[in-house]
């Protein structure tokens, strides 16, 4: 489901910018790439598909 949201919010700022038209063509081919990039990163590091795991540190012994 957060795959869903993702590629909506991606979408929907990618086609803000090419309807608002005041990015040039280099402006938007740069914009898709840092999209894309995004989306990877949120792939890889994000892991959406994992169930949340809060874990705390564990305390360092005092002396």
């Amino acid at each position: 489901m957060g795959w869903l949201f993702v590629a909506i919010f991606a979408a929907l700022t990618f086609a803000g910018l090419y309807f608002s038209k005041r990015c040039s063509r280099a402006a938007l081919e740069l914009a898709g790439a840092a999209i894309l990039i995004a989306l990877a990163g949120y792939g890889w590091l994000g892991s959406p598909d994992m169930p949340g795991n809060p874990v705390s540190s564990p305390s360092a012994p005092s002396i």
